[in-house]
């Protein structure tokens, strides 16, 4: 049996567009890219949801502090799939 899934939020801060979208391409082009599920441009920041697997959480964590040392780390929550799907 397959272990649940969890959504990561992760914000992208950057004082333009531009800057959101250079991080974004560090996200994407490091390990973590694979778990990239949505990104949105909201705001001034480029919001990511990263799609990963409990036992991948200190892996992630690692990663992503040393991909991009300016993201804020956000909500970690359960992915809840329906069963009609």
């Amino acid at each position: 049996m397959r272990s649940p899934r969890a959504w990561l939020e992760v914000v992208l801060d950057a004082n333009n567009e531009a800057g959101a979208r250079a991080h974004l391409a560090a996200l994407l082009h490091s390990p973590l890219g694979v778990y990239v599920a949505q990104t949105a441009f909201v705001h001034g920041a480029m919001r990511v949801q990263l799609d990963i697997a409990p036992e991948d959480i200190d892996f992630t964590m690692h990663t992503l502090i040393s991909s991009v040392p300016q993201a804020t780390i956000g909500a970690l929550r359960p992915r809840i799939v329906s069963r009609g799907a």
